[in-house]
């Protein structure tokens, strides 16, 4: 070490490459040391991130050795990132090594949020919002964000390490990007721009929004913690818990937010700024909230089983054993012949279709093909199954029968979204872009050069109150459309009609028992029948009807 220290100092030296002088100073340097000569200005000094992400495991697990040693050589184009030539192999090993360990006392405390919180001053887009229910809010990769209404994009913006799905207040008229790296931005669709965003921590899991829609909330992995911000993203408080969270999910008929746990068997509710927790049988790797607010329905990888819990108690209420693990996070829902339905990929490439309500697995479809989502459309005919290859796998919802279409010539089909009214598709292409099509006949309607388009998020889809509705429509095509079309004078008035001129609770009267309410909307006799529904079904078309009044379905 000293020997080198020395030669520093000799004449010879001092005609050298100025690259060469930096290898031959950084050469004697630990992993540690190069990184905080070299690194720590951007990244920081615990590795956190400061003006570029941070360098810690979780950040680098899906990065190989060879693939971050080309990053510190080769720099990043389109980024602020320099070039490392000079460091020699031997060094990258160092380097590389440090920042696989974990890094010790994370911290970020509510004074350090505060400190990374912005109010932006972007200045507004020029564009007109014709149709709210085909805002649609698709995600590159590379770090942009683009905001479409139907086939026109209105808007984009940069924001990256995008993770853990859009969120949209339709009270505040804004909706909330999480990045992976704590950082959360806010756009306000009627003031047509950015307006404010904040680093809620190191490591995020996911948001979600309060029920009142007055607050987001904020589930960190590091530090373990939930932070509440108000609309604006102010924040207000921070919560330490126990447990590496999985995810916080939205309550509205609880008016809280539920947290499940990776490591803990427990779940928790946040209300009023406080945390209560329920202690489950094993801890919740993955999950997701029935669309009546009903259950928790969630996996272990740790005992390969399906768990079901009551909200109202945190009964468990059924188990399963599971040949492999569902995607929970990405299922879609289904009403077919008066019962409701959930449906999962697996990591196995099959595709699960379970019963919801008196809980059953009812049929198991075995495909090749890989992949992470379910996706559809309540006016849809189909599943859609994402593969990384040229074509869709698509599900008849009737007869459970599979068949592939292709979707591009040049790239791999990774996901689909679709427009609130169901006219269209968007289906991210890896190595194509964004492509718009009918959701029908799949022609091509438009087509954007995203470089890597991932995520793409429906206001009317991915807003958690209108769940039920959209089995509502499928209750209403299975039991009230022969006597009463959408829009059109059928047997009956048109359905938008009736739920936009009469009282509800009147309507509903009518529904569970007509022989008792005819002679109050005026009819001499009673013409309706006595439709038997399940409590499901009742509450299903009930948010259908308020729905549909309210111009969100048409």
């Amino acid at each position: 070490m000293m020997g080198i220290y020395t030669h520093f100092f000799k004449p010879s030296l001092i005609a050298l490459p100025l690259f060469l002088f930096f290898s031959l100073f950084s050469y004697a340097l630990s992993g540690e040391e190069l990184y905080k000569k070299y690194c720590s200005s951007c990244h920081g000094e615990n590795r956190i991130g400061k003006t570029a992400p941070p360098l810690i495991p979780e950040f680098l697990r899906k990065k190989s050795d060879r693939e971050l040693k080309r990053i510190i050589k080769e720099g990043l184009p389109a980024s602020q990132k320099p070039s490392f030539t000079f460091f020699s192999d031997a060094q990258l090993e160092h380097l590389i090594n440090y920042l696989r360990t974990p890094a010790k006392d994370i911290e970020f405390s509510l004074k350090e949020i505060e400190k990374n919180y912005i109010i932006l001053k972007t200045k507004p887009k020029d564009y007109e919002i014709r149709n709210l229910k085909n805002l649609t809010v698709a995600v590159d990769k590379k770090g942009e964000i683009y905001l479409f209404e139907g086939k026109r994009l209105l808007d984009k913006f940069e924001f990256k390490n995008v993770h853990g799905g859009v969120k949209f207040s339709l009270k505040n008229s804004r909706f909330y990007i999480p990045a992976r790296d704590g950082w959360i931005i806010s756009y306000d669709y009627k003031e047509k721009r950015p307006i404010s965003k904040v680093r809620a921590c190191v490591y995020l899991r996911n948001i979600t929004i309060s029920p009142d829609e007055e607050k987001v909330i904020a589930g960190c992995v590091l530090p373990k913690s939930i932070v509440i911000l108000d609309k604006d993203l102010k924040p207000l408080k921070q919560i330490k818990v126990e447990g590496r969270i999985s995810a916080v999910y939205q309550l509205s008929k609880y008016n809280s937010v539920i947290i499940a746990y990776r490591d803990i068997p427990k779940l928790s509710i946040l209300k009023e700024g406080k945390i209560k927790s329920y202690k489950i049988s094993t801890p919740l790797e993955d999950f997701f909230i029935d669309p009546f607010e009903e259950y928790v329905i969630g996996s272990s990888r740790k005992e390969n089983k399906l768990f079901v819990y009551r909200l109202k108690d945190f009964k468990k209420v059924f188990e399963a054993d599971l040949e492999s693990m569902p995607h929970l996070f990405a299922v879609s829902f289904l009403y077919k012949n008066g019962k409701f339905y959930f449906v999962a990929r697996h990591i196995s490439g099959k595709v699960s279709i379970w019963r919801l309500y008196d809980w059953k697995l009812v049929k198991t479809i075995s495909t090749r093909e890989k992949g992470f989502f379910v996706r559809t459309h309540f006016k849809n005919f189909h599943l859609w199954l994402d593969t990384l290859k040229p074509y869709a796998l698509l599900i008849n919802k009737k007869t459970y029968e599979t068949s592939k279409v292709k979707v591009t010539e040049k790239g791999n089909f990774s996901h689909v979204e679709f427009s609130g009214d169901g006219k269209l598709a968007y289906l991210s292409i890896l190595g194509e872009g964004l492509k718009i099509v009918d959701a029908f006949t799949l022609k091509e309607i438009k087509k954007y050069p995203l470089k890597h388009p991932v995520g793409k998020y429906n206001i009317l889809l991915k807003t958690r109150k209108f769940y039920p509705a959209f089995l509502g429509y499928e209750v209403y095509m299975e039991k009230c459309w022969g006597c009463h079309h959408l829009t059109q004078e059928a047997f009956g008035p048109p359905l938008k009609w009736v739920a936009q001129n009469r009282d509800m609770g009147l309507i509903l009267s009518q529904i569970a028992d007509p022989e008792k309410t005819y002679k109050l909307l005026g009819y001499k006799e009673n013409a309706m029948p006595k439709i038997k529904l399940s409590i499901y079904e009742f509450g299903a078309i009930k948010n259908f009807l308020e729905v549909l009044r309210d111009g969100w379905i048409d």
